[in-house]
């Protein structure tokens, strides 16, 4: 990273001032300590990370729709945004076997991008070397079963139906991919009916008074996140980017996104921490120059969530600084988030 850092005394001397200022502080501190007001050591609230995470959580867990079904005759739930799952009779197992009687199966179903940043499931993919990319997502589901207490397997497999699409918005080069609740957004292509190759979704006709819907379908072998993208495929040059936040934030207490413009579910999350540069990034420098994106932090302060929204065009050896944050409502937020070009 060493190169890197004569791109940064041209654009942002914050962090080194701030550094030598603290040393001055410092030593005032010891000076006048014997003067000082109690009151002014009260300090302001501080941003608190596990807040965050739990709002993250709760959100997820909120957003889980449930039904009922005969475990041996299958059937079809539907969830509220339209999504459709179907399962084969005698398909949910324990331990391999067929279970009898009634299951709970849960669904959630994410389609817009204020939903996959305030449940902390932003469409950044895992390419199978390691490296990390955006994704353009037409749809992130959870698919769960239980009886009683027990989570169950699935036997057979099951077959999924995104919410009907308009046919102008449709995108062949969709996959399947597989993420968990601790990947935050970190999905990997999947082979589901293992046949040695990655797993396309396939386009069928959803009807409409005109024939002008259509869906996304395919095929699940497991319960659990499963996210329909393809990559976000740019040929032109590409740079490092750099998100400078306010000095009491880090990758502890706070989480930044980034925000393709005219691409409504390309949304990743700049989840690394420059130690050295105290700024945020990604991974590979991936980032493409001449992009329009919006820049969102969100935190959460003293029980209130706190958020920064930014727009800009990436430029070689991008830095962007966040100044400060505002308070919001999530409702708010969202409506901010979705509006977003």
């Amino acid at each position: 990273m060493k190169n890197k850092k004569q791109n940064f005394t041209n654009f942002n001397k914050r962090k080194v001032v701030s550094s030598i200022l603290k040393n001055v502080v410092g030593i005032s501190l010891l000076v006048f300590v014997t003067s000082c007001n109690p009151k002014e050591d009260i300090q302001p609230p501080l941003p608190d990370g596990a807040a965050l995470n739990q709002r993250f959580d709760d959100n997820r867990a909120n957003a889980v729709q449930e039904f009922t079904i005969d475990a041996s005759t299958g059937g079809v739930i539907t969830g509220t945004q339209g999504t459709k799952v179907t399962f084969q009779p005698n398909s949910f197992g324990l331990n391999g076997t067929p279970v009898t009687g009634n299951v709970t199966v849960k669904l959630i179903e994410i389609y817009d991008k204020a939903s996959m940043l305030l449940k902390n499931k932003s469409t950044l993919g895992m390419r199978a070397n390691g490296d990390k990319e955006v994704l353009k997502s037409a749809g992130e589901f959870f698919i769960n079963a239980e009886q009683d207490t027990n989570n169950l397997e699935l036997l057979e497999m099951a077959s999924v139906e995104s919410r009907p699409i308009d046919f102008a918005d449709l995108d062949g080069g969709m996959q399947i991919f597989r993420g968990d609740d601790d990947t935050n957004g970190n999905w990997i292509e999947t082979d589901e009916d293992n046949d040695g190759e990655n797993d396309n979704a396939q386009i069928k006709d959803g009807g409409g008074a005109n024939g002008e819907f259509a869906t996304y379908n395919y095929d699940i072998g497991d319960f659990g996140w499963t996210n329909l993208d393809r990559w976000y495929n740019f040929t032109g040059p590409k740079t490092q980017l750099y998100i400078d936040v306010p000095n009491e934030f880090n990758q502890e207490n706070c989480a930044v996104y980034l925000s393709y413009d005219g691409e409504p579910t390309a949304l990743a999350r700049m989840d690394v921490w420059d130690t050295a540069l105290e700024m945020f990034t990604e991974h590979y420098g991936m980032i493409p120059i001449g992009q329009q994106v919006h820049i969102i932090m969100v935190a959460e302060i003293n029980g209130q969530l706190n958020y920064a929204i930014q727009g800009t065009t990436i430029v070689d050896g991008h830095i962007e600084v966040i100044s400060s944050l505002t308070p919001i409502t999530q409702p708010a937020l969202e409506a901010l988030i979705n509006g977003l070009p």
